[in-house]
This record gives structure tokens, C-alpha cells and sequence, in this order.
């Protein structure tokens, strides 16, 4: 499996906080569906592999 590179998770990030943004609009409103719900959940799950897929194998300069 390839590692993503930066657009790549740039772009999924955007959309997740996009999607985010709208779920904190409509959440105290009631307007959440199980959809919108369902929908959230898949692209975090999808965002937290793409970034332990990302993260894997690179060195952190410990003097940042």
C-alpha cells in the first residue's frame, strides 16, 4: 500500500471539516440524519487511516 502524499490528505481533511462544520450547524437543531451520521463516521474512519498510513515509517527531528 502506497503512502498518500500531501494533497491527498489535504484534500480529506478539508472535506472532513467541512462535513464537521455542517454536523455542528444542524446537530442542535435536530437536523443530523443517521446518514449524515453514517457519513461522518466512514470519513473519519477513512481520515484515521489515511493519516496512521501517512505517519508511518517517518522520522520526527526530535529538535523541532
Amino acid at each position: 500500500m502506497s503512502i498518500p502524499d500531501d494533497a491527498t490528505l489535504a484534500v480529506l481533511l478539508r472535506q472532513t471539516q467541512w462535513l464537521l462544520d455542517d454536523v455542528a450547524h444542524d446537530l442542535p437543531a435536530g437536523r443530523v440524519t443517521p446518514e449524515k451520521g453514517a457519513e461522518l463516521a466512514g470519513l473519519l474512519e477513512d481520515l484515521a487511516a489515511l493519516i496512521r498510513r501517512r505517519t508511518r515509517g517517518m522520522v520526527i527531528d526530535p529538535e523541532l
